[in-house]
């Protein structure tokens, strides 16, 4: 999101503008996330529905122009009540490929760009998804009862917003990938222009085995003298086994932090058993503090444990059903929860659809013993 809504107007208004003034070129229009969770729950003893969008449309100019344009709906509180809200710009971007006759691409981008440590930049090799299905609003989302103090929703360590460059190449195409990004940093936790960002990433692939490391940092805004990042991504199989994790430090401002304190650290963990239909996902998660540059006091030294035993195919092209039990404890209220979740997915042509029901073991209420989810995300 940009942060204002001039920065939003300029940074619209730029990307058409890089559209405009090339020759007219044959589109491709295509819709890259398409989503939407309906969360019902107990406030204030009625049973209210809260239901997150996320829905994008991209234009892109094919492969010899180089160029792409996305819109989308995002809200995480759209309300039957209330008018939808509007189509919001997201990014733009201009490729100029193979430059010097080198195997390097400068791409110009405004807006949301790439993300790091959740395995999504794997599939510019054409790899499978690796991505745990621990992340998004299925399993962090916001309280409508305190819509004041929003929480994250979790998705990879760390997420590019700005305008700037990359430069990308690929050494050894579809086994190695470095990216280098230089950008004016947008994110929500600068509310005034002039913090400058650079982010250094690369991607070693194989079909058994997976790494992806980054490291940037943050320098020129006026609250802070600068901060660091850097973050690691892992997975392995073989055969009935796999093995994820996730390790990173989204934000340390040493002006602020004089230590790397273990608050500061993303940690996720997932090994995963497939016993033919038969699956075993534990996760263990470890919350940051900050997270794309915004800090969450309420997020440090939470800890999760989730497990998931479910019966279907991985393809999700088969009906999926299953069981999980979810354990938070959260360190800074001293408190914890503890949830079971059954769940069944199915598929109809281009939609897959997910069904599930929490009930919350403890703190036992009757107000709120029971909450459920209705997802929809069409694959394309």
């Amino acid at each position: 999101m940009m942060k204002s809504t001039h920065g939003t107007i300029r940074a619209a208004a730029l990307g058409l503008f890089l559209f405009m003034c090339v020759p007219s070129f044959p589109a491709n229009i295509i819709v890259p996330t398409m989503e939407l969770i309906t969360h019902g729950v107990d406030s204030g003893g009625l049973f209210v529905l809260q239901t997150y969008g996320n829905m994008a449309l991209e234009v892109q100019g094919g492969y010899k122009f180089g160029g792409s344009i996305s819109f989308g709906l995002y809200n995480e509180s759209i309300l039957e009540s209330q008018s939808l809200p509007p189509i919001q710009f997201l990014s733009a971007s201009m490729t100029i490929r193979d430059v010097f006759s080198l195997p390097v691409n400068v791409v110009y981008f405004v807006g949301q760009n790439d993300i790091f440590g959740s395995g999504s930049g794997f599939e510019d090799f054409g790899a499978p998804p690796i991505m745990t299905k621990y992340r998004g609003y299925l399993y962090f989302p916001n309280n409508p009862t305190d819509p004041v103090n929003p929480l994250p929703i979790y998705d990879g360590i760390y997420q590019v917003q700005g305008t700037g460059v990359e430069l990308a190449t690929a050494p050894v195409p579809g086994t190695f990938g470095m990216d280098v990004y230089l950008y004016e940093d947008t994110h929500p936790a600068f509310p005034q222009l002039g913090a400058y960002s650079g982010d250094l990433r690369f991607l070693l692939n194989s079909s058994d085995v997976k790494l992806e490391g980054f490291v940037g940092g943050t320098a020129g805004h006026t609250a802070h003298s600068g901060s660091a990042r850097g973050g690691l991504l892992f997975y392995a199989t073989n055969q009935n086994v796999e093995f994820l994790a996730e390790l990173g430090i989204p934000r340390w401002d040493p002006s602020v932090d004089s230590s790397l304190s273990v608050n500061l650290f993303y940690l996720l963990f997932e090994p995963r058993l497939h016993l033919g239909s038969f699956n075993i996902v534990p996760t263990f998660f470890w919350h940051p503090a900050y997270y794309n540059q915004t800090f969450y006091p309420t997020e440090s030294g939470t800890f999760d444990v989730n497990l998931n035993l479910y019966y279907g195919d991985q393809s999700n092209t088969t009906l999926q059903g299953g069981l999980e039990g979810n354990f938070r404890f959260q360190s800074s209220a001293g408190s914890m929860i503890v949830k079971v979740s059954p769940w069944i997915g199915f598929s109809t042509p281009g939609v897959q659809w997910t069904v599930k029901v929490n009930t919350k073991l403890w703190p036992f209420s009757l107000s709120d013993i029971v909450d459920g989810f209705v997802g929809v995300r069409a694959e394309l």
